[in-house]
């Protein structure tokens, strides 16, 4: 009997040794996560730093209007809504810009350029698009303190019908 008493009392132990043993292992290669949260306190400015400027307020948009005929292209030279760079900044920045829409079916080309107010010369930027697209041109360094007239020429298809529309989104970097 005393044999049979110690095979039971080995028994006994190797359970919870067997069972320490497994958590043990488990435990070394186990992945611990841990959620992470933060929070984003986002104040709303009216215009960023660079804006169009109608002569009265700072705006983010602005609206061109212009007549374009069949196989015609047509320059608009001095657009009076100009790109204003915030007279407070002591910095210069960049721009960069994107067709995010244009009509192709009556448009062909766009070509945008922008020029210091009351100089001509060399533009800030000269950029030619004949379809919408996803990436942006640039970057195009502004001046502080500076004003730049916009120079636009549309390029109309020979088979041009109808109104056209062509978006133009303007990024601003540092804001």
């Amino acid at each position: 009997m005393n044999g049979l008493h110690k095979r039971v009392r080995i028994g006994k132990y190797a359970i919870p040794v067997l069972l320490l043993a497994t958590l043990t292992i488990g435990t070394v290669s186990a992945v611990a996560y841990v959620v992470l949260t933060w929070q984003l306190s986002l104040t709303v400015a009216p215009n960023p730093r660079v804006h169009f400027w109608n002569g009265a307020a700072a705006s983010n948009t602005m609206t061109v209007a212009m007549n374009i005929f069949p196989s015609i292209r047509t320059i608009d030279e001095n657009i009076t809504t100009p790109i204003d760079w915030d007279i407070k900044s002591v910095a210069a920045g960049n721009i960069f810009l994107r067709v995010s829409a244009m009509d192709t079916a009556d448009v062909t080309e766009v070509i945008i350029k922008a020029y210091k107010t009351g100089q001509v010369g060399s533009p800030l930027f000269s950029q030619t698009w004949s379809a919408q697209t996803t990436t942006w041109s640039g970057p195009y360094l502004t001046a502080a303190s500076t004003d730049y007239h916009l120079w636009i020429e549309v390029q109309a298809a020979g088979s041009a019908t109808n109104p056209a529309s062509i978006s133009v989104e303007m990024k601003v970097e540092s804001p």
